[in-house]
């Protein structure tokens, strides 16, 4: 896997180690940035690539849409790769920032750094040319979510997802000013992320907004693995590899949408089975 590290003489990734080879090959580099001064911060990127690991460029001689996706807490961020493999073999770039003790509450701007990676990589690096500055979205699961509505609140990005999450109430005032389409997306049978509460708090997102309910999903549906809700008792009803594909296929129709100016995609988001999609 490269390495970069931001403002010292270590070489520049120019190509990543393959996540997945088929059906679309996406591969995966580390990047270690300066964060607060004397901080590294530790930025996963995945994104669409041949079968050397070296980065595609879109077939128009554009630049890929990206997301900044941030982890639950106590969550690591590799327990996201399945969801940033999906959407990279999409056509999307996706940052992971790390956190310490993998508590993204404890390092916000971990994700800013994550973004500012994204507009302004280091030179010769395989991000560079890759994004476009204008195409980026943050995205959380959990606690992460909340941490990504702060990040979005402050600005700079074109699009907001909660996944299996809503804002901090201490952020409720400055929601209604969010001003950008946002995506709630929620499992059904959620036994941490309760049901009713992300109902009430996707209500008061600012149009355009939309949330969409996941029949038979649960709260660690949205990571690699759902064995901590099994193990509480929290069952699922459905498969983990059918909620995975479920969930990749909303978040970047939602992606498509609200990064090319088209609202929430609420009527794409209601083709996906098993949804119940409420658009604002």
């Amino acid at each position: 896997m490269g390495v970069a590290l931001s403002a010292c003489a270590l070489p520049a990734p120019t190509a990543g180690t393959l996540l997945r080879s088929s059906p679309t090959p996406v591969a995966e580099a580390l990047f270690q940035v300066r964060g607060r001064h004397t901080d590294l911060v530790s930025v996963h990127v995945v994104f669409p690539s041949d079968e050397q690991g070296v980065p595609l460029r879109p077939p128009d001689g554009s630049r890929w849409p990206a997301l900044v996706l941030v982890q639950g807490a106590f969550v690591a961020t590799q327990d996201y790769l399945w969801l940033a493999g999906s959407l990279a073999a999409r056509g999307y770039v996706v940052a992971l920032p790390e956190h310490p003790l993998d508590f993204s509450l404890s390092a916000i701007d971990n994700g800013r750094f994550a973004q500012r990676l994204l507009t302004s990589p280091p030179e010769g690096s395989l991000l560079e040319g890759l994004v476009d500055p204008s195409r980026i979205a943050v995205a959380g699961h959990s606690l992460g979510g909340v941490v990504a509505s702060k990040l979005a609140l402050d600005g700079g990005f074109a699009a907001l997802v909660f996944l299996a999450s809503y804002p901090d109430s201490a952020d409720a005032a400055r929601v209604p000013s969010l001003g950008l389409p946002s995506l709630s997306l929620a499992g059904e049978l959620d036994c941490s992320a309760l049901l009713p509460r992300v109902r009430d708090e996707a209500s008061r997102l600012p149009p355009p907004s939309v949330l969409v309910v996941l029949q038979g999903v649960t709260h660690y549906q949205f990571t690699a693995s759902d064995r901590k809700d099994q193990d509480s008792g929290c069952t699922p009803q459905l498969a983990l590899d059918t909620a995975h594909e479920r969930i990749a296929e909303l978040v970047s129709r939602f992606l498509d949408a609200a990064l090319t100016g088209h609202g929430t995609g609420a009527d794409a988001l209601r083709q996906v089975p098993g949804t119940e999609v409420t658009a604002r």
